[in-house]
Order: structure tokens, then sequence, then C-alpha cells
């Protein structure tokens, strides 16, 4: 069983990718966390910026090498039709030497 960790996004990422980690640590939608974010930004004087920017410097970028990251950009490229069924299989099979 993997272990999941709480990194930086480096798919989904608009400044710093903070949200989109968060997001898919918690298993919810970027949007929604984007926005939770800028509500408790303007809302309470600013104060939602602190801990971005802790989050932004203490989170690591999540791992671009890895064989689950590398298979899921590829599924992802294979969903939008940029790579086709063949050369899906040989991705994964790539990765899984």
């Amino acid at each position: 069983m993997a272990t999941r960790r709480l990194t930086r996004s480096r798919t989904d990422r608009k400044i710093a990718g903070v949200a989109g980690g968060l997001a898919e640590f918690f298993g919810m939608d970027a949007t929604i966390v984007r926005v939770i974010w800028v509500l408790v930004v303007i809302l309470p004087g600013g104060l939602g910026l602190i801990p971005y920017l802790i989050l932004w410097i203490a989170l690591p970028d999540a791992d671009s090498s890895s064989a689950s990251s590398a298979g899921a950009i590829a599924e992802e490229r294979f969903a939008r039709g940029e790579i086709d069924a063949s050369e899906l299989a040989r991705i994964k099979e790539d990765l899984r030497r």
C-alpha cells in the first residue's frame, strides 16, 4: 500500500502548487482549495498568506520521476488523445522495469 505524502503539485499549479498538492492529498478539486485560500487571504486581513508561504517553503515538490506520477501523466496524455494505446502500454511497461 502506497503512503500518501503532502507535496506541492507539479502538474496542477497556478503559483507554487500548494493548493494543487493539498487538493490531491485530501481528494478534493483544486479549484475549491484555491477559492478557500483566496477567501482566507481576503476576509481576515491577509492571514491566509502566511500559511501559504510556509507551505510553499516547507512542502517538497512532488517527485515527477516516480513511476506513479509518470504513469498518471501518461494516462492523462492518453485521455487527452496526445498518445495512443500502444504508446501508453509501452510507457507502463518501461515503468515496471
